[in-house]
């Protein structure tokens, strides 16, 4: 897919200008037709503040407002329609309007709105262009494309290219030259955030009174399910960055439940702007848990495949999804240890045996009890936590009984939970 995305300040003041782009030239008060013209993209969106609009009777007749302007402007110069308009929350003290609020809240919600855009399969080619655009935002909704780029990138091929224009100089510019500022392929950037404990970190309070703000928190259920099941799924965000296959197919996150806390956080977040004559105030803002469960949502996404989540996987499908998901060193250290695994257990190994088990049973002595380094190292098939039967093929679990771990015997995902929490620290 083809994707164009525009940062757009106030579109109805432009000037007329003549635009060159490669061998394409156009007159007009934008660049997105000649950009539309010579990328030929298959989707355009275009971002803008929600401090442009001037209709307060309510925030979606705000946001109709813009987005009706936008679409008559876009007939105006010709621009194709194939188009998402994704209004963001802005701040300022304007002539028409106050609009109070968090910044950084462009930031996280256009981490969801794009996240809603970009499709999590298949190769894609990005295109960027902020010679419009509104200070701040564009600066956010770069780092929001590009972290949702990087993710996507871990199985899809991604390409992104930036566009500014030549500056722009009153009487003196006849001629504005659109420049290429940055070109090449995205690098897989898996999340690395782990989602916090606390139900502040996902929305913050701006300007409730502390009962209203509690009992907004104390509403969101789909928010208290995801903090349950916070250490399960840290655990699997830590196992796509280091290669650990059996932990990404065991743990790999219930979708409905994550998106719908997403969306969940989205309503609460909106219900709580105030719209007046010339005010807009938003009383609750969007934190780093936000963020980070939206690029959650996004990466399980881009990760999904039939038969996931599997706690009891073949080797052969381990494999598999470790070529699928894994690069450079972290593939073939994974690969490795699925090979040593592979050649240790017999072809006579019937029924479920603790692999320290089986290991003691060919003379070894391994660590009478699970250590940090060890399951790393080992791909998280680390021998005391991990059982293997072979039916044909070799399969492996991790054992439902508890484990020494730090002298003590815990159950077995309380002890993997505490040891990939500590990769995601710092």
């Amino acid at each position: 897919m083809k994707l164009l995305v525009v940062s757009w300040g106030d579109f109805e003041r432009w000037k007329e200008t003549k635009y060159r782009f490669g061998e394409e030239s156009s007159v007009g008060p934008s660049t997105l037709p000649i950009l539309q013209k010579a990328i030929k993209p298959d989707w355009t969106v275009i971002v803008l503040s929600d401090t442009l609009g001037k209709d307060f009777s309510s925030l979606e007749a705000l946001r109709e407002d813009i987005r009706g302007r936008v679409m008559d402007f876009l007939e105006r110069i010709g621009a194709g329609r194939e188009v998402d308009v994704l209004i963001v929350p802005g701040i300022g003290q304007f002539a028409h309007g106050m609009f109070k609020g968090n910044a950084m809240d462009a930031y996280y919600y256009l981490l969801h709105e794009l996240s809603q855009v970009i499709p999590p399969k298949g190769d894609l080619e990005v295109h960027f262009d902020s010679t419009h655009g509104l200070n701040y935002i564009t600066l956010l909704a770069y780092r929001a494309l590009k972290e949702l780029l990087g993710i996507a990138a871990i199985t899809n091929k991604v390409s992104f290219t930036a566009y500014n224009s030549d500056p722009f100089v009153p009487k003196i510019t006849k001629e504005l030259t659109i420049n290429v500022i940055e070109a090449g392929g995205i690098k897989p950037a898996p999340l690395h955030e782990p989602l916090p404990p606390s139900p502040g970190n996902y929305m913050g309070n701006l300007s409730l009174k502390g009962k209203d703000y509690g009992d907004v928190l104390k509403s969101l259920r789909g928010l208290h399910e995801v903090r349950k099941q916070r250490g399960r799924l840290n655990a699997w965000i830590s196992s796509v960055i280091n290669g650990l296959p059996l932990v990404f197919t065991s743990a790999f996150p219930d979708m409905e439940t994550v998106s719908g806390a997403v969306w969940e956080l989205i309503e609460a977040y909106t219900n709580a702007v105030d719209v007046a004559p010339g005010h807009v105030e938003r009383r609750l803002s969007l934190g780093t848990g936000f963020g980070a469960l939206v690029k959650l949502s996004f990466q399980a996404r881009v990760l999904e495949m039939e038969g996931l989540p599997n706690e009891e996987p073949s080797i052969g499908e381990l494999l598999e999804i470790s070529e699928r998901i894994f690069r450079g060193r972290v593939l073939a250290s994974t690969k490795t240890e699925l090979d040593r695994l592979a050649k240790s257990v017999r072809p006579d190994t019937n029924g479920w045996i603790r692999y320290s088990d089986l290991l003691r049973l060919m003379g070894k002595s391994p660590n009478p009890q699970v250590d940090d380094r060890n399951f790393l190292a080992h791909a998280g098939l680390e021998a005391n936590i991990t059982e293997v039967k072979r039916e044909g093929e070799l399969y492996v679990r991790y054992t439902k009984d508890r484990v020494k771990y730090g002298g003590a015997m815990k159950e077995p995902w309380e002890v993997i939970e505490t040891i990939l929490a500590k990769t995601l620290e710092g």
